[in-house]
């Protein structure tokens, strides 16, 4: 085997996938991708590439579960996507608990954002411009047109030397990844190299095009960029992870800086929401050590700032409160962010949990009626019809919140937070078929195509015996899925 082919597709899945760090707790399983051959990849193979990293970084449990954080972070990709060259590609963007300052974009769609580097940024344009970068890498298709440059490859080589990168992150073994990168580079590959700048280039200056169309504030770029390069003239060798993959320049500072000017002439307003400083303060109280050091931080930002100019603060402090499990202090703080923003449904929810949690019979109510007005006036609204069923159910009224979900289910594109809901309530109220049927919904619109199955398995053992239309529903829908299964399986060639 050609060793420099080996160590170039090692470095441009270093550089281009930044997928080298601990991310996964499990053995990665990439699909199976036929003999060896010549061929680039496919985009009906990235595809599948793409389904199943993703499926890999939904069990690996390091993903942050919130439904509100990942809605925003959803919203986020897709206002960059729908301005993209491939509007129509499918996109899983994920974010990681994790401190480091880190992104990554893998074949199919896949873009991670570590918590990291969300905290690192300050302005909603700095963190779509790191989306937009990684956008980019993947509409550019810049991993197929690197497998062209190494054409003699084999493809299950190359599923194989993936999944080792991932299983050394796993194991927190990421020097392993960098040091081959380093010595092949230290052989004097230098025209590897700069095909790999080249992409960092190009997905720069079409991840800016994205950001200035989908109309953020172009100077976002360049801003995170100079953050970068400061935070790495102090921390010596402990540089953030980001620059190990997306080294930054001077030349690079300067490129983004000036193009950032361009667009900015022609542009009137950037967008800059709310949701992204509300999202950033819940994703600073979750990922705190101790919360008393985030209640601590809010609380004086509190004291200096007022409400009307810095909401931020004290939506931070009244989540650090509920953590806390102080609910009354939390209830007056979410009272008055409320009273300022009547239609806001971040403060909706706030004010609604914290009256459910203090367990008071006349506050509970008044969280069960907020949330029953919200979700009237808001039918489509996936975090309010969640926290209205979720409490439905923590408050006994199980067919209630089993009317509600299925009701979301018929009238909204199906999401795998409302069927898992959805099992929980009817298991509680006994309906075991029906609660496994919804559990293999939330698998299979997580992608989880085998545990789908699996739950319809047992739903047709549980079942009553003479329930033919229901038994013939159940075989019909699990024969859909195994064919569809089976459409994402590579042919071996």
């Amino acid at each position: 085997m050609n060793n420099n082919r080996f160590f170039l597709i090692l470095h441009l899945f270093l550089c281009l996938s930044l997928i080298y760090r601990p991310l996964y707790a499990k053995e990665i399983e990439l699909p199976d991708m036929g003999a060896s051959s010549s061929v680039a990849l496919t985009p009906h193979m990235e595809e599948q590439i793409g389904r199943d990293i993703a499926t890999q970084i939904r069990n690996s449990h390091q993903v942050i579960d919130d439904l509100e954080i990942n809605e925003y972070l959803q919203n986020l990709g897709y206002s960059l996507v729908a301005n993209s060259d491939d509007a129509y590609q499918n996109f899983h963007f994920f974010l990681i608990g994790s401190n480091q300052i880190n992104a990554f974009a893998t074949p199919g769609g896949v873009v991670a954002v570590y918590s990291g580097l969300v905290l690192t940024t300050d302005t909603e344009s700095e963190l779509a411009s790191v989306l937009g970068h990684e956008i980019a890498h993947v509409t550019q298709r810049h991993l197929a047109r690197s497998f062209e440059k190494a054409s003699q490859f084999s493809l299950p080589l190359m599923a194989g030397m993936i999944a080792g990168i991932l299983l050394g992150a796993a194991s927190g073994d990421g020097g392993l990844g960098a040091a081959a990168a380093i010595g092949f580079s230290a052989a004097g590959q230098q025209a590897q190299i700069n095909y790999t700048r080249a992409n960092e280039k190009e997905a720069d200056r079409v991840g800016m095009r994205y950001l200035a169309l989908s109309g953020y504030d172009p100077e976002g770029m360049p801003s995170f960029f100079q953050k970068l390069e400061r935070k790495n003239r102090y921390v010596g060798k402990d540089y953030p992870e980001f620059l190990r993959t997306h080294p930054i320049t001077v030349n690079r500072i300067a490129e983004a800086a000036q193009r950032a000017e361009q667009y900015k002439r022609k542009m009137s307003h950037f967008n800059s929401s709310l949701n992204y400083r509300l999202m950033k303060a819940k994703l600073t109280v979750i990922s705190a050590a101790r919360t008393k050091q985030a209640l601590q931080y809010y609380r004086a930002r509190t004291e200096k700032n007022s409400l009307a100019i810095h909401p931020e603060y004290y939506y931070g402090y009244g989540l650090a409160l509920f953590k806390k499990q102080h609910y009354s202090q939390a209830i007056k703080v979410f009272r008055a962010l409320k009273a300022s923003a009547p239609q806001n449904m971040v403060y909706t929810n706030a004010l609604a949990k914290a009256y459910i949690a203090s367990e008071e019979k006349a506050a509970v109510n008044a969280g069960l009626k907020l949330l029953s007005t919200a979700s009237k006036n808001n039918p489509y609204n996936l975090v309010i019809t969640a926290n209205y069923a979720y409490a439905l159910m923590q408050t006994g009224q199980l067919s209630e919140s089993i009317l509600l979900l299925e009701s979301y289910n018929n009238n909204n594109f199906k999401h795998p937070a409302i069927y898992k809901l959805l099992s929980r309530a009817l298991g509680k109220d006994k309906q075991l078929v029906k609660a496994h049927i919804a559990e293999a919904n939330y698998y299979y619109y997580s992608g989880l195509l085998d545990a789908a199955i699996e739950q319809l398995d047992i739903a047709r053992k549980i079942m009553p015996k003479n329930d033919f239309y229901t038994l013939s529903k159940l075989n019909a829908r699990k024969r859909a899925i195994e064919e569809e299964k089976a459409l994402y399986e590579l042919d071996d060639e």
